[in-house]
């Protein structure tokens, strides 16, 4: 509403994601600070800013919590806006943001950043779900496996930790499942009197001849696969899959710090995920 020798600016403020109204902004012009509106709890605001001879000026909004607003503005006329706010980001929001930008730009640094940032808090959640370490060990790497192979499909709309964390959480989930579906319990009593004439049959540990010529075809050709690694990457993938070596074993008997195997072994496994992908051969 325009008053003799004056102007209106209002508005509504609202949150860019959510819609809801935004109250406490603080709404001034930046040639004058002083001539300050707040909206309220409804988002809605009100300045009233005299005609001057400046007919243009930056519009300023700020809330707490929420990126400041600034737009250039024409003083010709009263004005009326609906203004939506995006949440600030935290420092290390901003940091991880701008490290997966590098990773996706072919800095490998960046890569090795991210994952020390978070490889205690992922590891120590997931070794919270499955209760081994060892598996734990192994669901970490495949957890940032995971998400570097997927980071272009990566949203800065979300952070990246919550990102992260639902792939590690998800992964462990399907490892879960799948160790259930392939553990045959006992601990259920069979009741010798069983009127239906059901029985449970236990398969005996031996495979049947079909079953263990197919089980070294599989090895054999793994192993030609596991061959056309480098020879250090060869060598860890042999230790921790056919040895079945601890990462500290590992660390032991290669006289390597434990983090550098753990390093080279994911590097190891995505060597020989991308070799089995690009291969026509089923194993």
């Amino acid at each position: 509403m325009e008053t003799k020798g004056a102007i209106s600016i209002s508005g509504v403020v609202q949150d860019t994601k959510t819609l809801e109204f935004i109250s406490g902004c603080n709404v001034y012009l930046k040639s004058d600070r002083m001539n300050a509106a707040y909206s309220d709890e409804h988002g809605r605001f009100n300045l009233v800013v005299p005609v001057g001879e400046k007919l243009q000026d930056i519009l300023v909004i700020t809330g707490a919590g929420y990126e400041p607003y600034r737009n250039p503005i024409s003083l010709a006329s009263s004005l009326k806006l609906r203004i939506n706010l995006e949440k600030r980001k935290t420092d290390r929001a901003q940091q991880d943001n701008e490290l997966v930008m590098l990773a996706l730009n072919g800095d490998q640094r960046s890569y090795g950043k991210l994952m020390a940032r978070y490889r205690d808090s992922i590891f120590f959640m997931i070794q919270k779900m499955v209760n081994n370490r060892d598996d734990a060990e192994d669901l970490t790497i495949e957890a940032f496996g995971k998400a570097f192979n997927n980071l272009g499909k990566y949203s800065p709309d979300y952070a990246f930790s919550t990102w992260l964390y639902r792939i590690a959480i998800n992964n462990c989930i399907d490892f879960i499942r799948k160790k259930r579906l392939e553990t045959f319990s006992l601990d259920e009593p069979v009741n010798d009197d069983d009127s239906s004439g059901s029985s449970r049959d236990i398969k005996a540990d031996n495979l049947d001849p079909e079953e263990d010529y197919m089980k070294k075809q599989r090895i054999l050709l793994m192993r030609s696969v596991i061959e056309r690694l480098n020879p250090k990457y060869r060598r860890l993938i042999e230790m921790r899959y056919l040895k079945e070596l601890s990462y500290d074993e590992i660390a032991h008997q290669m006289n390597l710090p434990l983090g550098t195997v753990k390093a080279q072994l994911f590097r190891a496994k995505e060597l020989l995920h991308n070799i089995l992908k690009n291969s026509k051969e089923k194993y």
